[in-house]
């Protein structure tokens, strides 16, 4: 595994909060049973049409900017569903031919997820694993993220199963390696998949550099890489103003990236954020898909 030290030694100089890079083999988890099991299940996700609205927002906003605070005023409303698409006609009937192609492009689903939320508390000998239901999802950011959210849960077949549980355990020991106090955690799952095909990329990260809002995360579990080129994971420390890159890599299946999320430049002193870069398909005719297992991880207590 690779892990903050190693990353200190390459760019010389001292990284202390936690990444880790790693395989499920290095986890101590079959690799082949856990790909078999799990490849099929993304088939089901729920489109994420929020990422839809945003783009579409954004992409009026930069052609639009005498109306940014019209726009602006049937963001959240819109981004929420209280609002149809019939509210964005007062700019999309005066695009032009080529600018209702872009529209129509940033339009296109580029990405599926559930999710499902869990505790985890160490016992004596064991875990308890505990489901928790909830009916929508926020992030505790600046951006978009933060606004109200509803995805579809993952089923019991994805999620309260042995190779799952044990999954959830091995991102208990992650964090309790630096933190051995530790006795309960709550986890969000993120099951997502990033599609594309001919022009349209698959963005994993359209916030750009970004913070998740949570403690810790696995900002990814790559299960599958079908037809793409790109998906590569980026780490960075903010430094100041500025964001310097100190680890890149294209996760290949069944590779993990754990890290420090939010807050840890109190506890450790470096200030984390991540990136994915875009995905786009190798050959233009056929879709290609990136699927995902991510974590967001909260120490309770």
């Amino acid at each position: 595994m690779i892990t903050e030290k190693n990353i200190s030694r390459v760019i010389n100089r001292e990284i202390k909060s936690p990444i880790c890079i790693g395989s499920l083999t290095d986890l101590h988890i079959n690799k082949e049973n856990f790909l078999s099991y799990f490849q099929p299940l993304f088939q089901s996700l729920e489109n994420d049409e929020y990422l839809v609205k945003e783009n579409q927002i954004t992409f009026l906003k930069n052609n639009f900017p005498e109306d940014i605070d019209s726009i602006t005023s049937i963001h959240k409303p819109y981004f929420e569903k209280q609002l149809d698409i019939q509210v964005l006609a007062p700019w999309t009937s005066k695009l032009t031919i080529e600018q209702k192609k872009q529209f129509s492009n940033i339009s296109t689903v580029t990405r599926q997820r559930n999710i499902s939320t869990f505790t985890i508390e160490k016992l004596e000998n064991d875990y308890k694993i505990q489901r928790v239901l909830a009916s929508s999802f926020k992030q505790n950011v600046n951006d978009f993220r933060s606004w109200k959210r509803e995805f579809k849960q993952a089923t019991k077949e994805a999620v309260e199963n042995k190779l799952f549980y044990e999954l959830l355990k091995k991102a208990f020991e992650l964090v309790a390696s630096k933190h051995p106090e530790i006795c309960k955690l709550k986890i969000t799952s993120h099951f997502m998949r990033t599609l594309t095909k001919g022009e349209v990329k698959g963005e994993n990260s359209p916030e750009g550099m970004h913070e998740d809002g949570a403690q810790y995360i696995i900002s990814a579990l790559v299960v599958n890489r079908k037809n793409i080129r790109g998906g590569e994971t980026q780490i960075f420390e903010k430094i100041g103003d500025n964001k310097e890159l100190i680890f890149n890599k294209e996760l290949e299946l069944g590779e993990f990236a754990f890290q420090a999320d939010t807050g840890e430049e109190k506890t450790f002193g470096n200030d984390l954020w991540h990136y994915v870069t875009p995905i786009q398909p190798i050959e233009m005719t056929e879709q290609g898909v990136r699927d995902i297992i991510g974590f967001d991880i909260e120490i309770v207590k």
